[in-house]
């Protein structure tokens, strides 16, 4: 039987970082993770070899440094710093006759989610003071510039045979530890709170705003499904648009992925030569021509409808890419 010392550190470790990661960032996160090692025996001597599968102190330093950009600079030009500092070579293709719609209407912009970085390369493409994410509420925790200019959403952190499916064992076991410190609400709160943020942000798209949506979320291509999210978001603006045209517009990652992003922040050897061979090109961001809200079906439409309708619609946009990364 462990000591009653031993077992105290690991739940006053646990607590700390819990306490840390709901009252405050990153950075503090960060910390407590560090903390943890010299507190709790077990932690000291697992997380360690944990470091070599999942690099988890380096991605909340990552995390840290994007926070501290956004907060200082704003969205926009926090994430292109941001990306500058750590040396990610990426591209922006929005062709000026885009821009104009992108960075001065009411747009939906929805697309792909294959890294961490998507919405902040979103972000850092599009000049736009009201610039909004539809955005997993456990990131809104760790980042709060960015959970401030967010609307919400719960997903599920447990189910690990989906999320291994969806985008590999580090996807699963990463869900696994947030799950750990983050408290998750019962099955019918999460429903009312993401539909809450979903009439929040198509009130905020009525107005004139702006927003980033993933319906696929995050992962590997190959036979996505997207989610109902993107069709009651454009429901709610067929049912009452406002005076604006409200536009959605596609956009597309390419060249990037967690893989690639764990590759960057670790330092060992097999790491430098993906980085060298694997990972050699720039991370892209190209972005479609935008679709006013009254050509996306009809308004006889359903939700599901509406999002069978988008998603034929985009991956015939981007068939070619689509091929290539599947």
């Amino acid at each position: 039987m462990k000591p009653d010392s031993e077992r105290c550190g690991f739940r006053d470790s646990l607590e700390a970082l819990r306490i840390a990661y709901s009252q405050g960032d990153a950075k503090q996160l960060h910390d407590a993770y560090v903390e943890s090692r010299k507190t709790s025996r077990f932690l000291g001597a697992t997380l360690p070899l944990f470091e070599n599968v999942y690099p988890v102190r380096r991605f909340l330093a990552m995390a840290a440094r994007l926070e501290a950009s956004m907060a200082q600079h704003g969205l926009h030009t926090g994430c292109q710093q941001f990306f500058e500092s750590v040396s990610i070579p990426w591209q922006c293709n929005l062709p000026e006759s885009i821009r104009e719609i992108a960075e001065n209407e009411s747009v939906i912009f929805f697309g792909n989610h294959p890294s961490l970085f998507t919405p902040f390369l979103t972000a850092a493409c599009v000049n736009r003071p009201d610039f909004r994410f539809f955005s997993t509420k456990y990131v809104c925790n760790l980042l709060p510039t960015m959970g401030a200019a967010s609307f919400p959403m719960e997903v599920p952190l447990t189910r690990s045979w989906t999320e291994w499916r969806r985008s590999g064992w580090q996807r699963a076991l990463v869900y696994r530890l947030i799950s750990l410190v983050h408290d998750m609400p019962s099955p019918e709160d999460i429903r009312e709170g993401n539909r809450a943020s979903l009439i929040a942000g198509a009130n905020y798209i009525r107005q004139g705003g702006s927003a980033i949506i993933c319906p696929g979320g995050g992962g590997k291509a190959k036979d996505r499904k997207w989610y109902a999210g993107i069709g009651s978001l454009v429901k709610q603006l067929q049912e009452s648009s406002g005076d604006r045209t409200v536009y959605l517009l596609p956009f597309r990652e390419e060249n990037c992925s967690n893989k690639r992003i764990y590759a960057h922040i670790q330092n060992g050897p097999i790491s430098r030569v993906k980085n060298a061979v694997v990972y050699r090109g720039p991370i892209r961001i190209r972005f479609a021509e935008p679709i006013p809200l009254s050509e996306v079906g009809t308004p006889e439409f359903t939700v599901q409808q509406i999002v069978d309708f988008l998603k034929e619609h985009y991956e015939s946009l981007f068939m070619e890419s689509a091929l290539a990364s599947a």
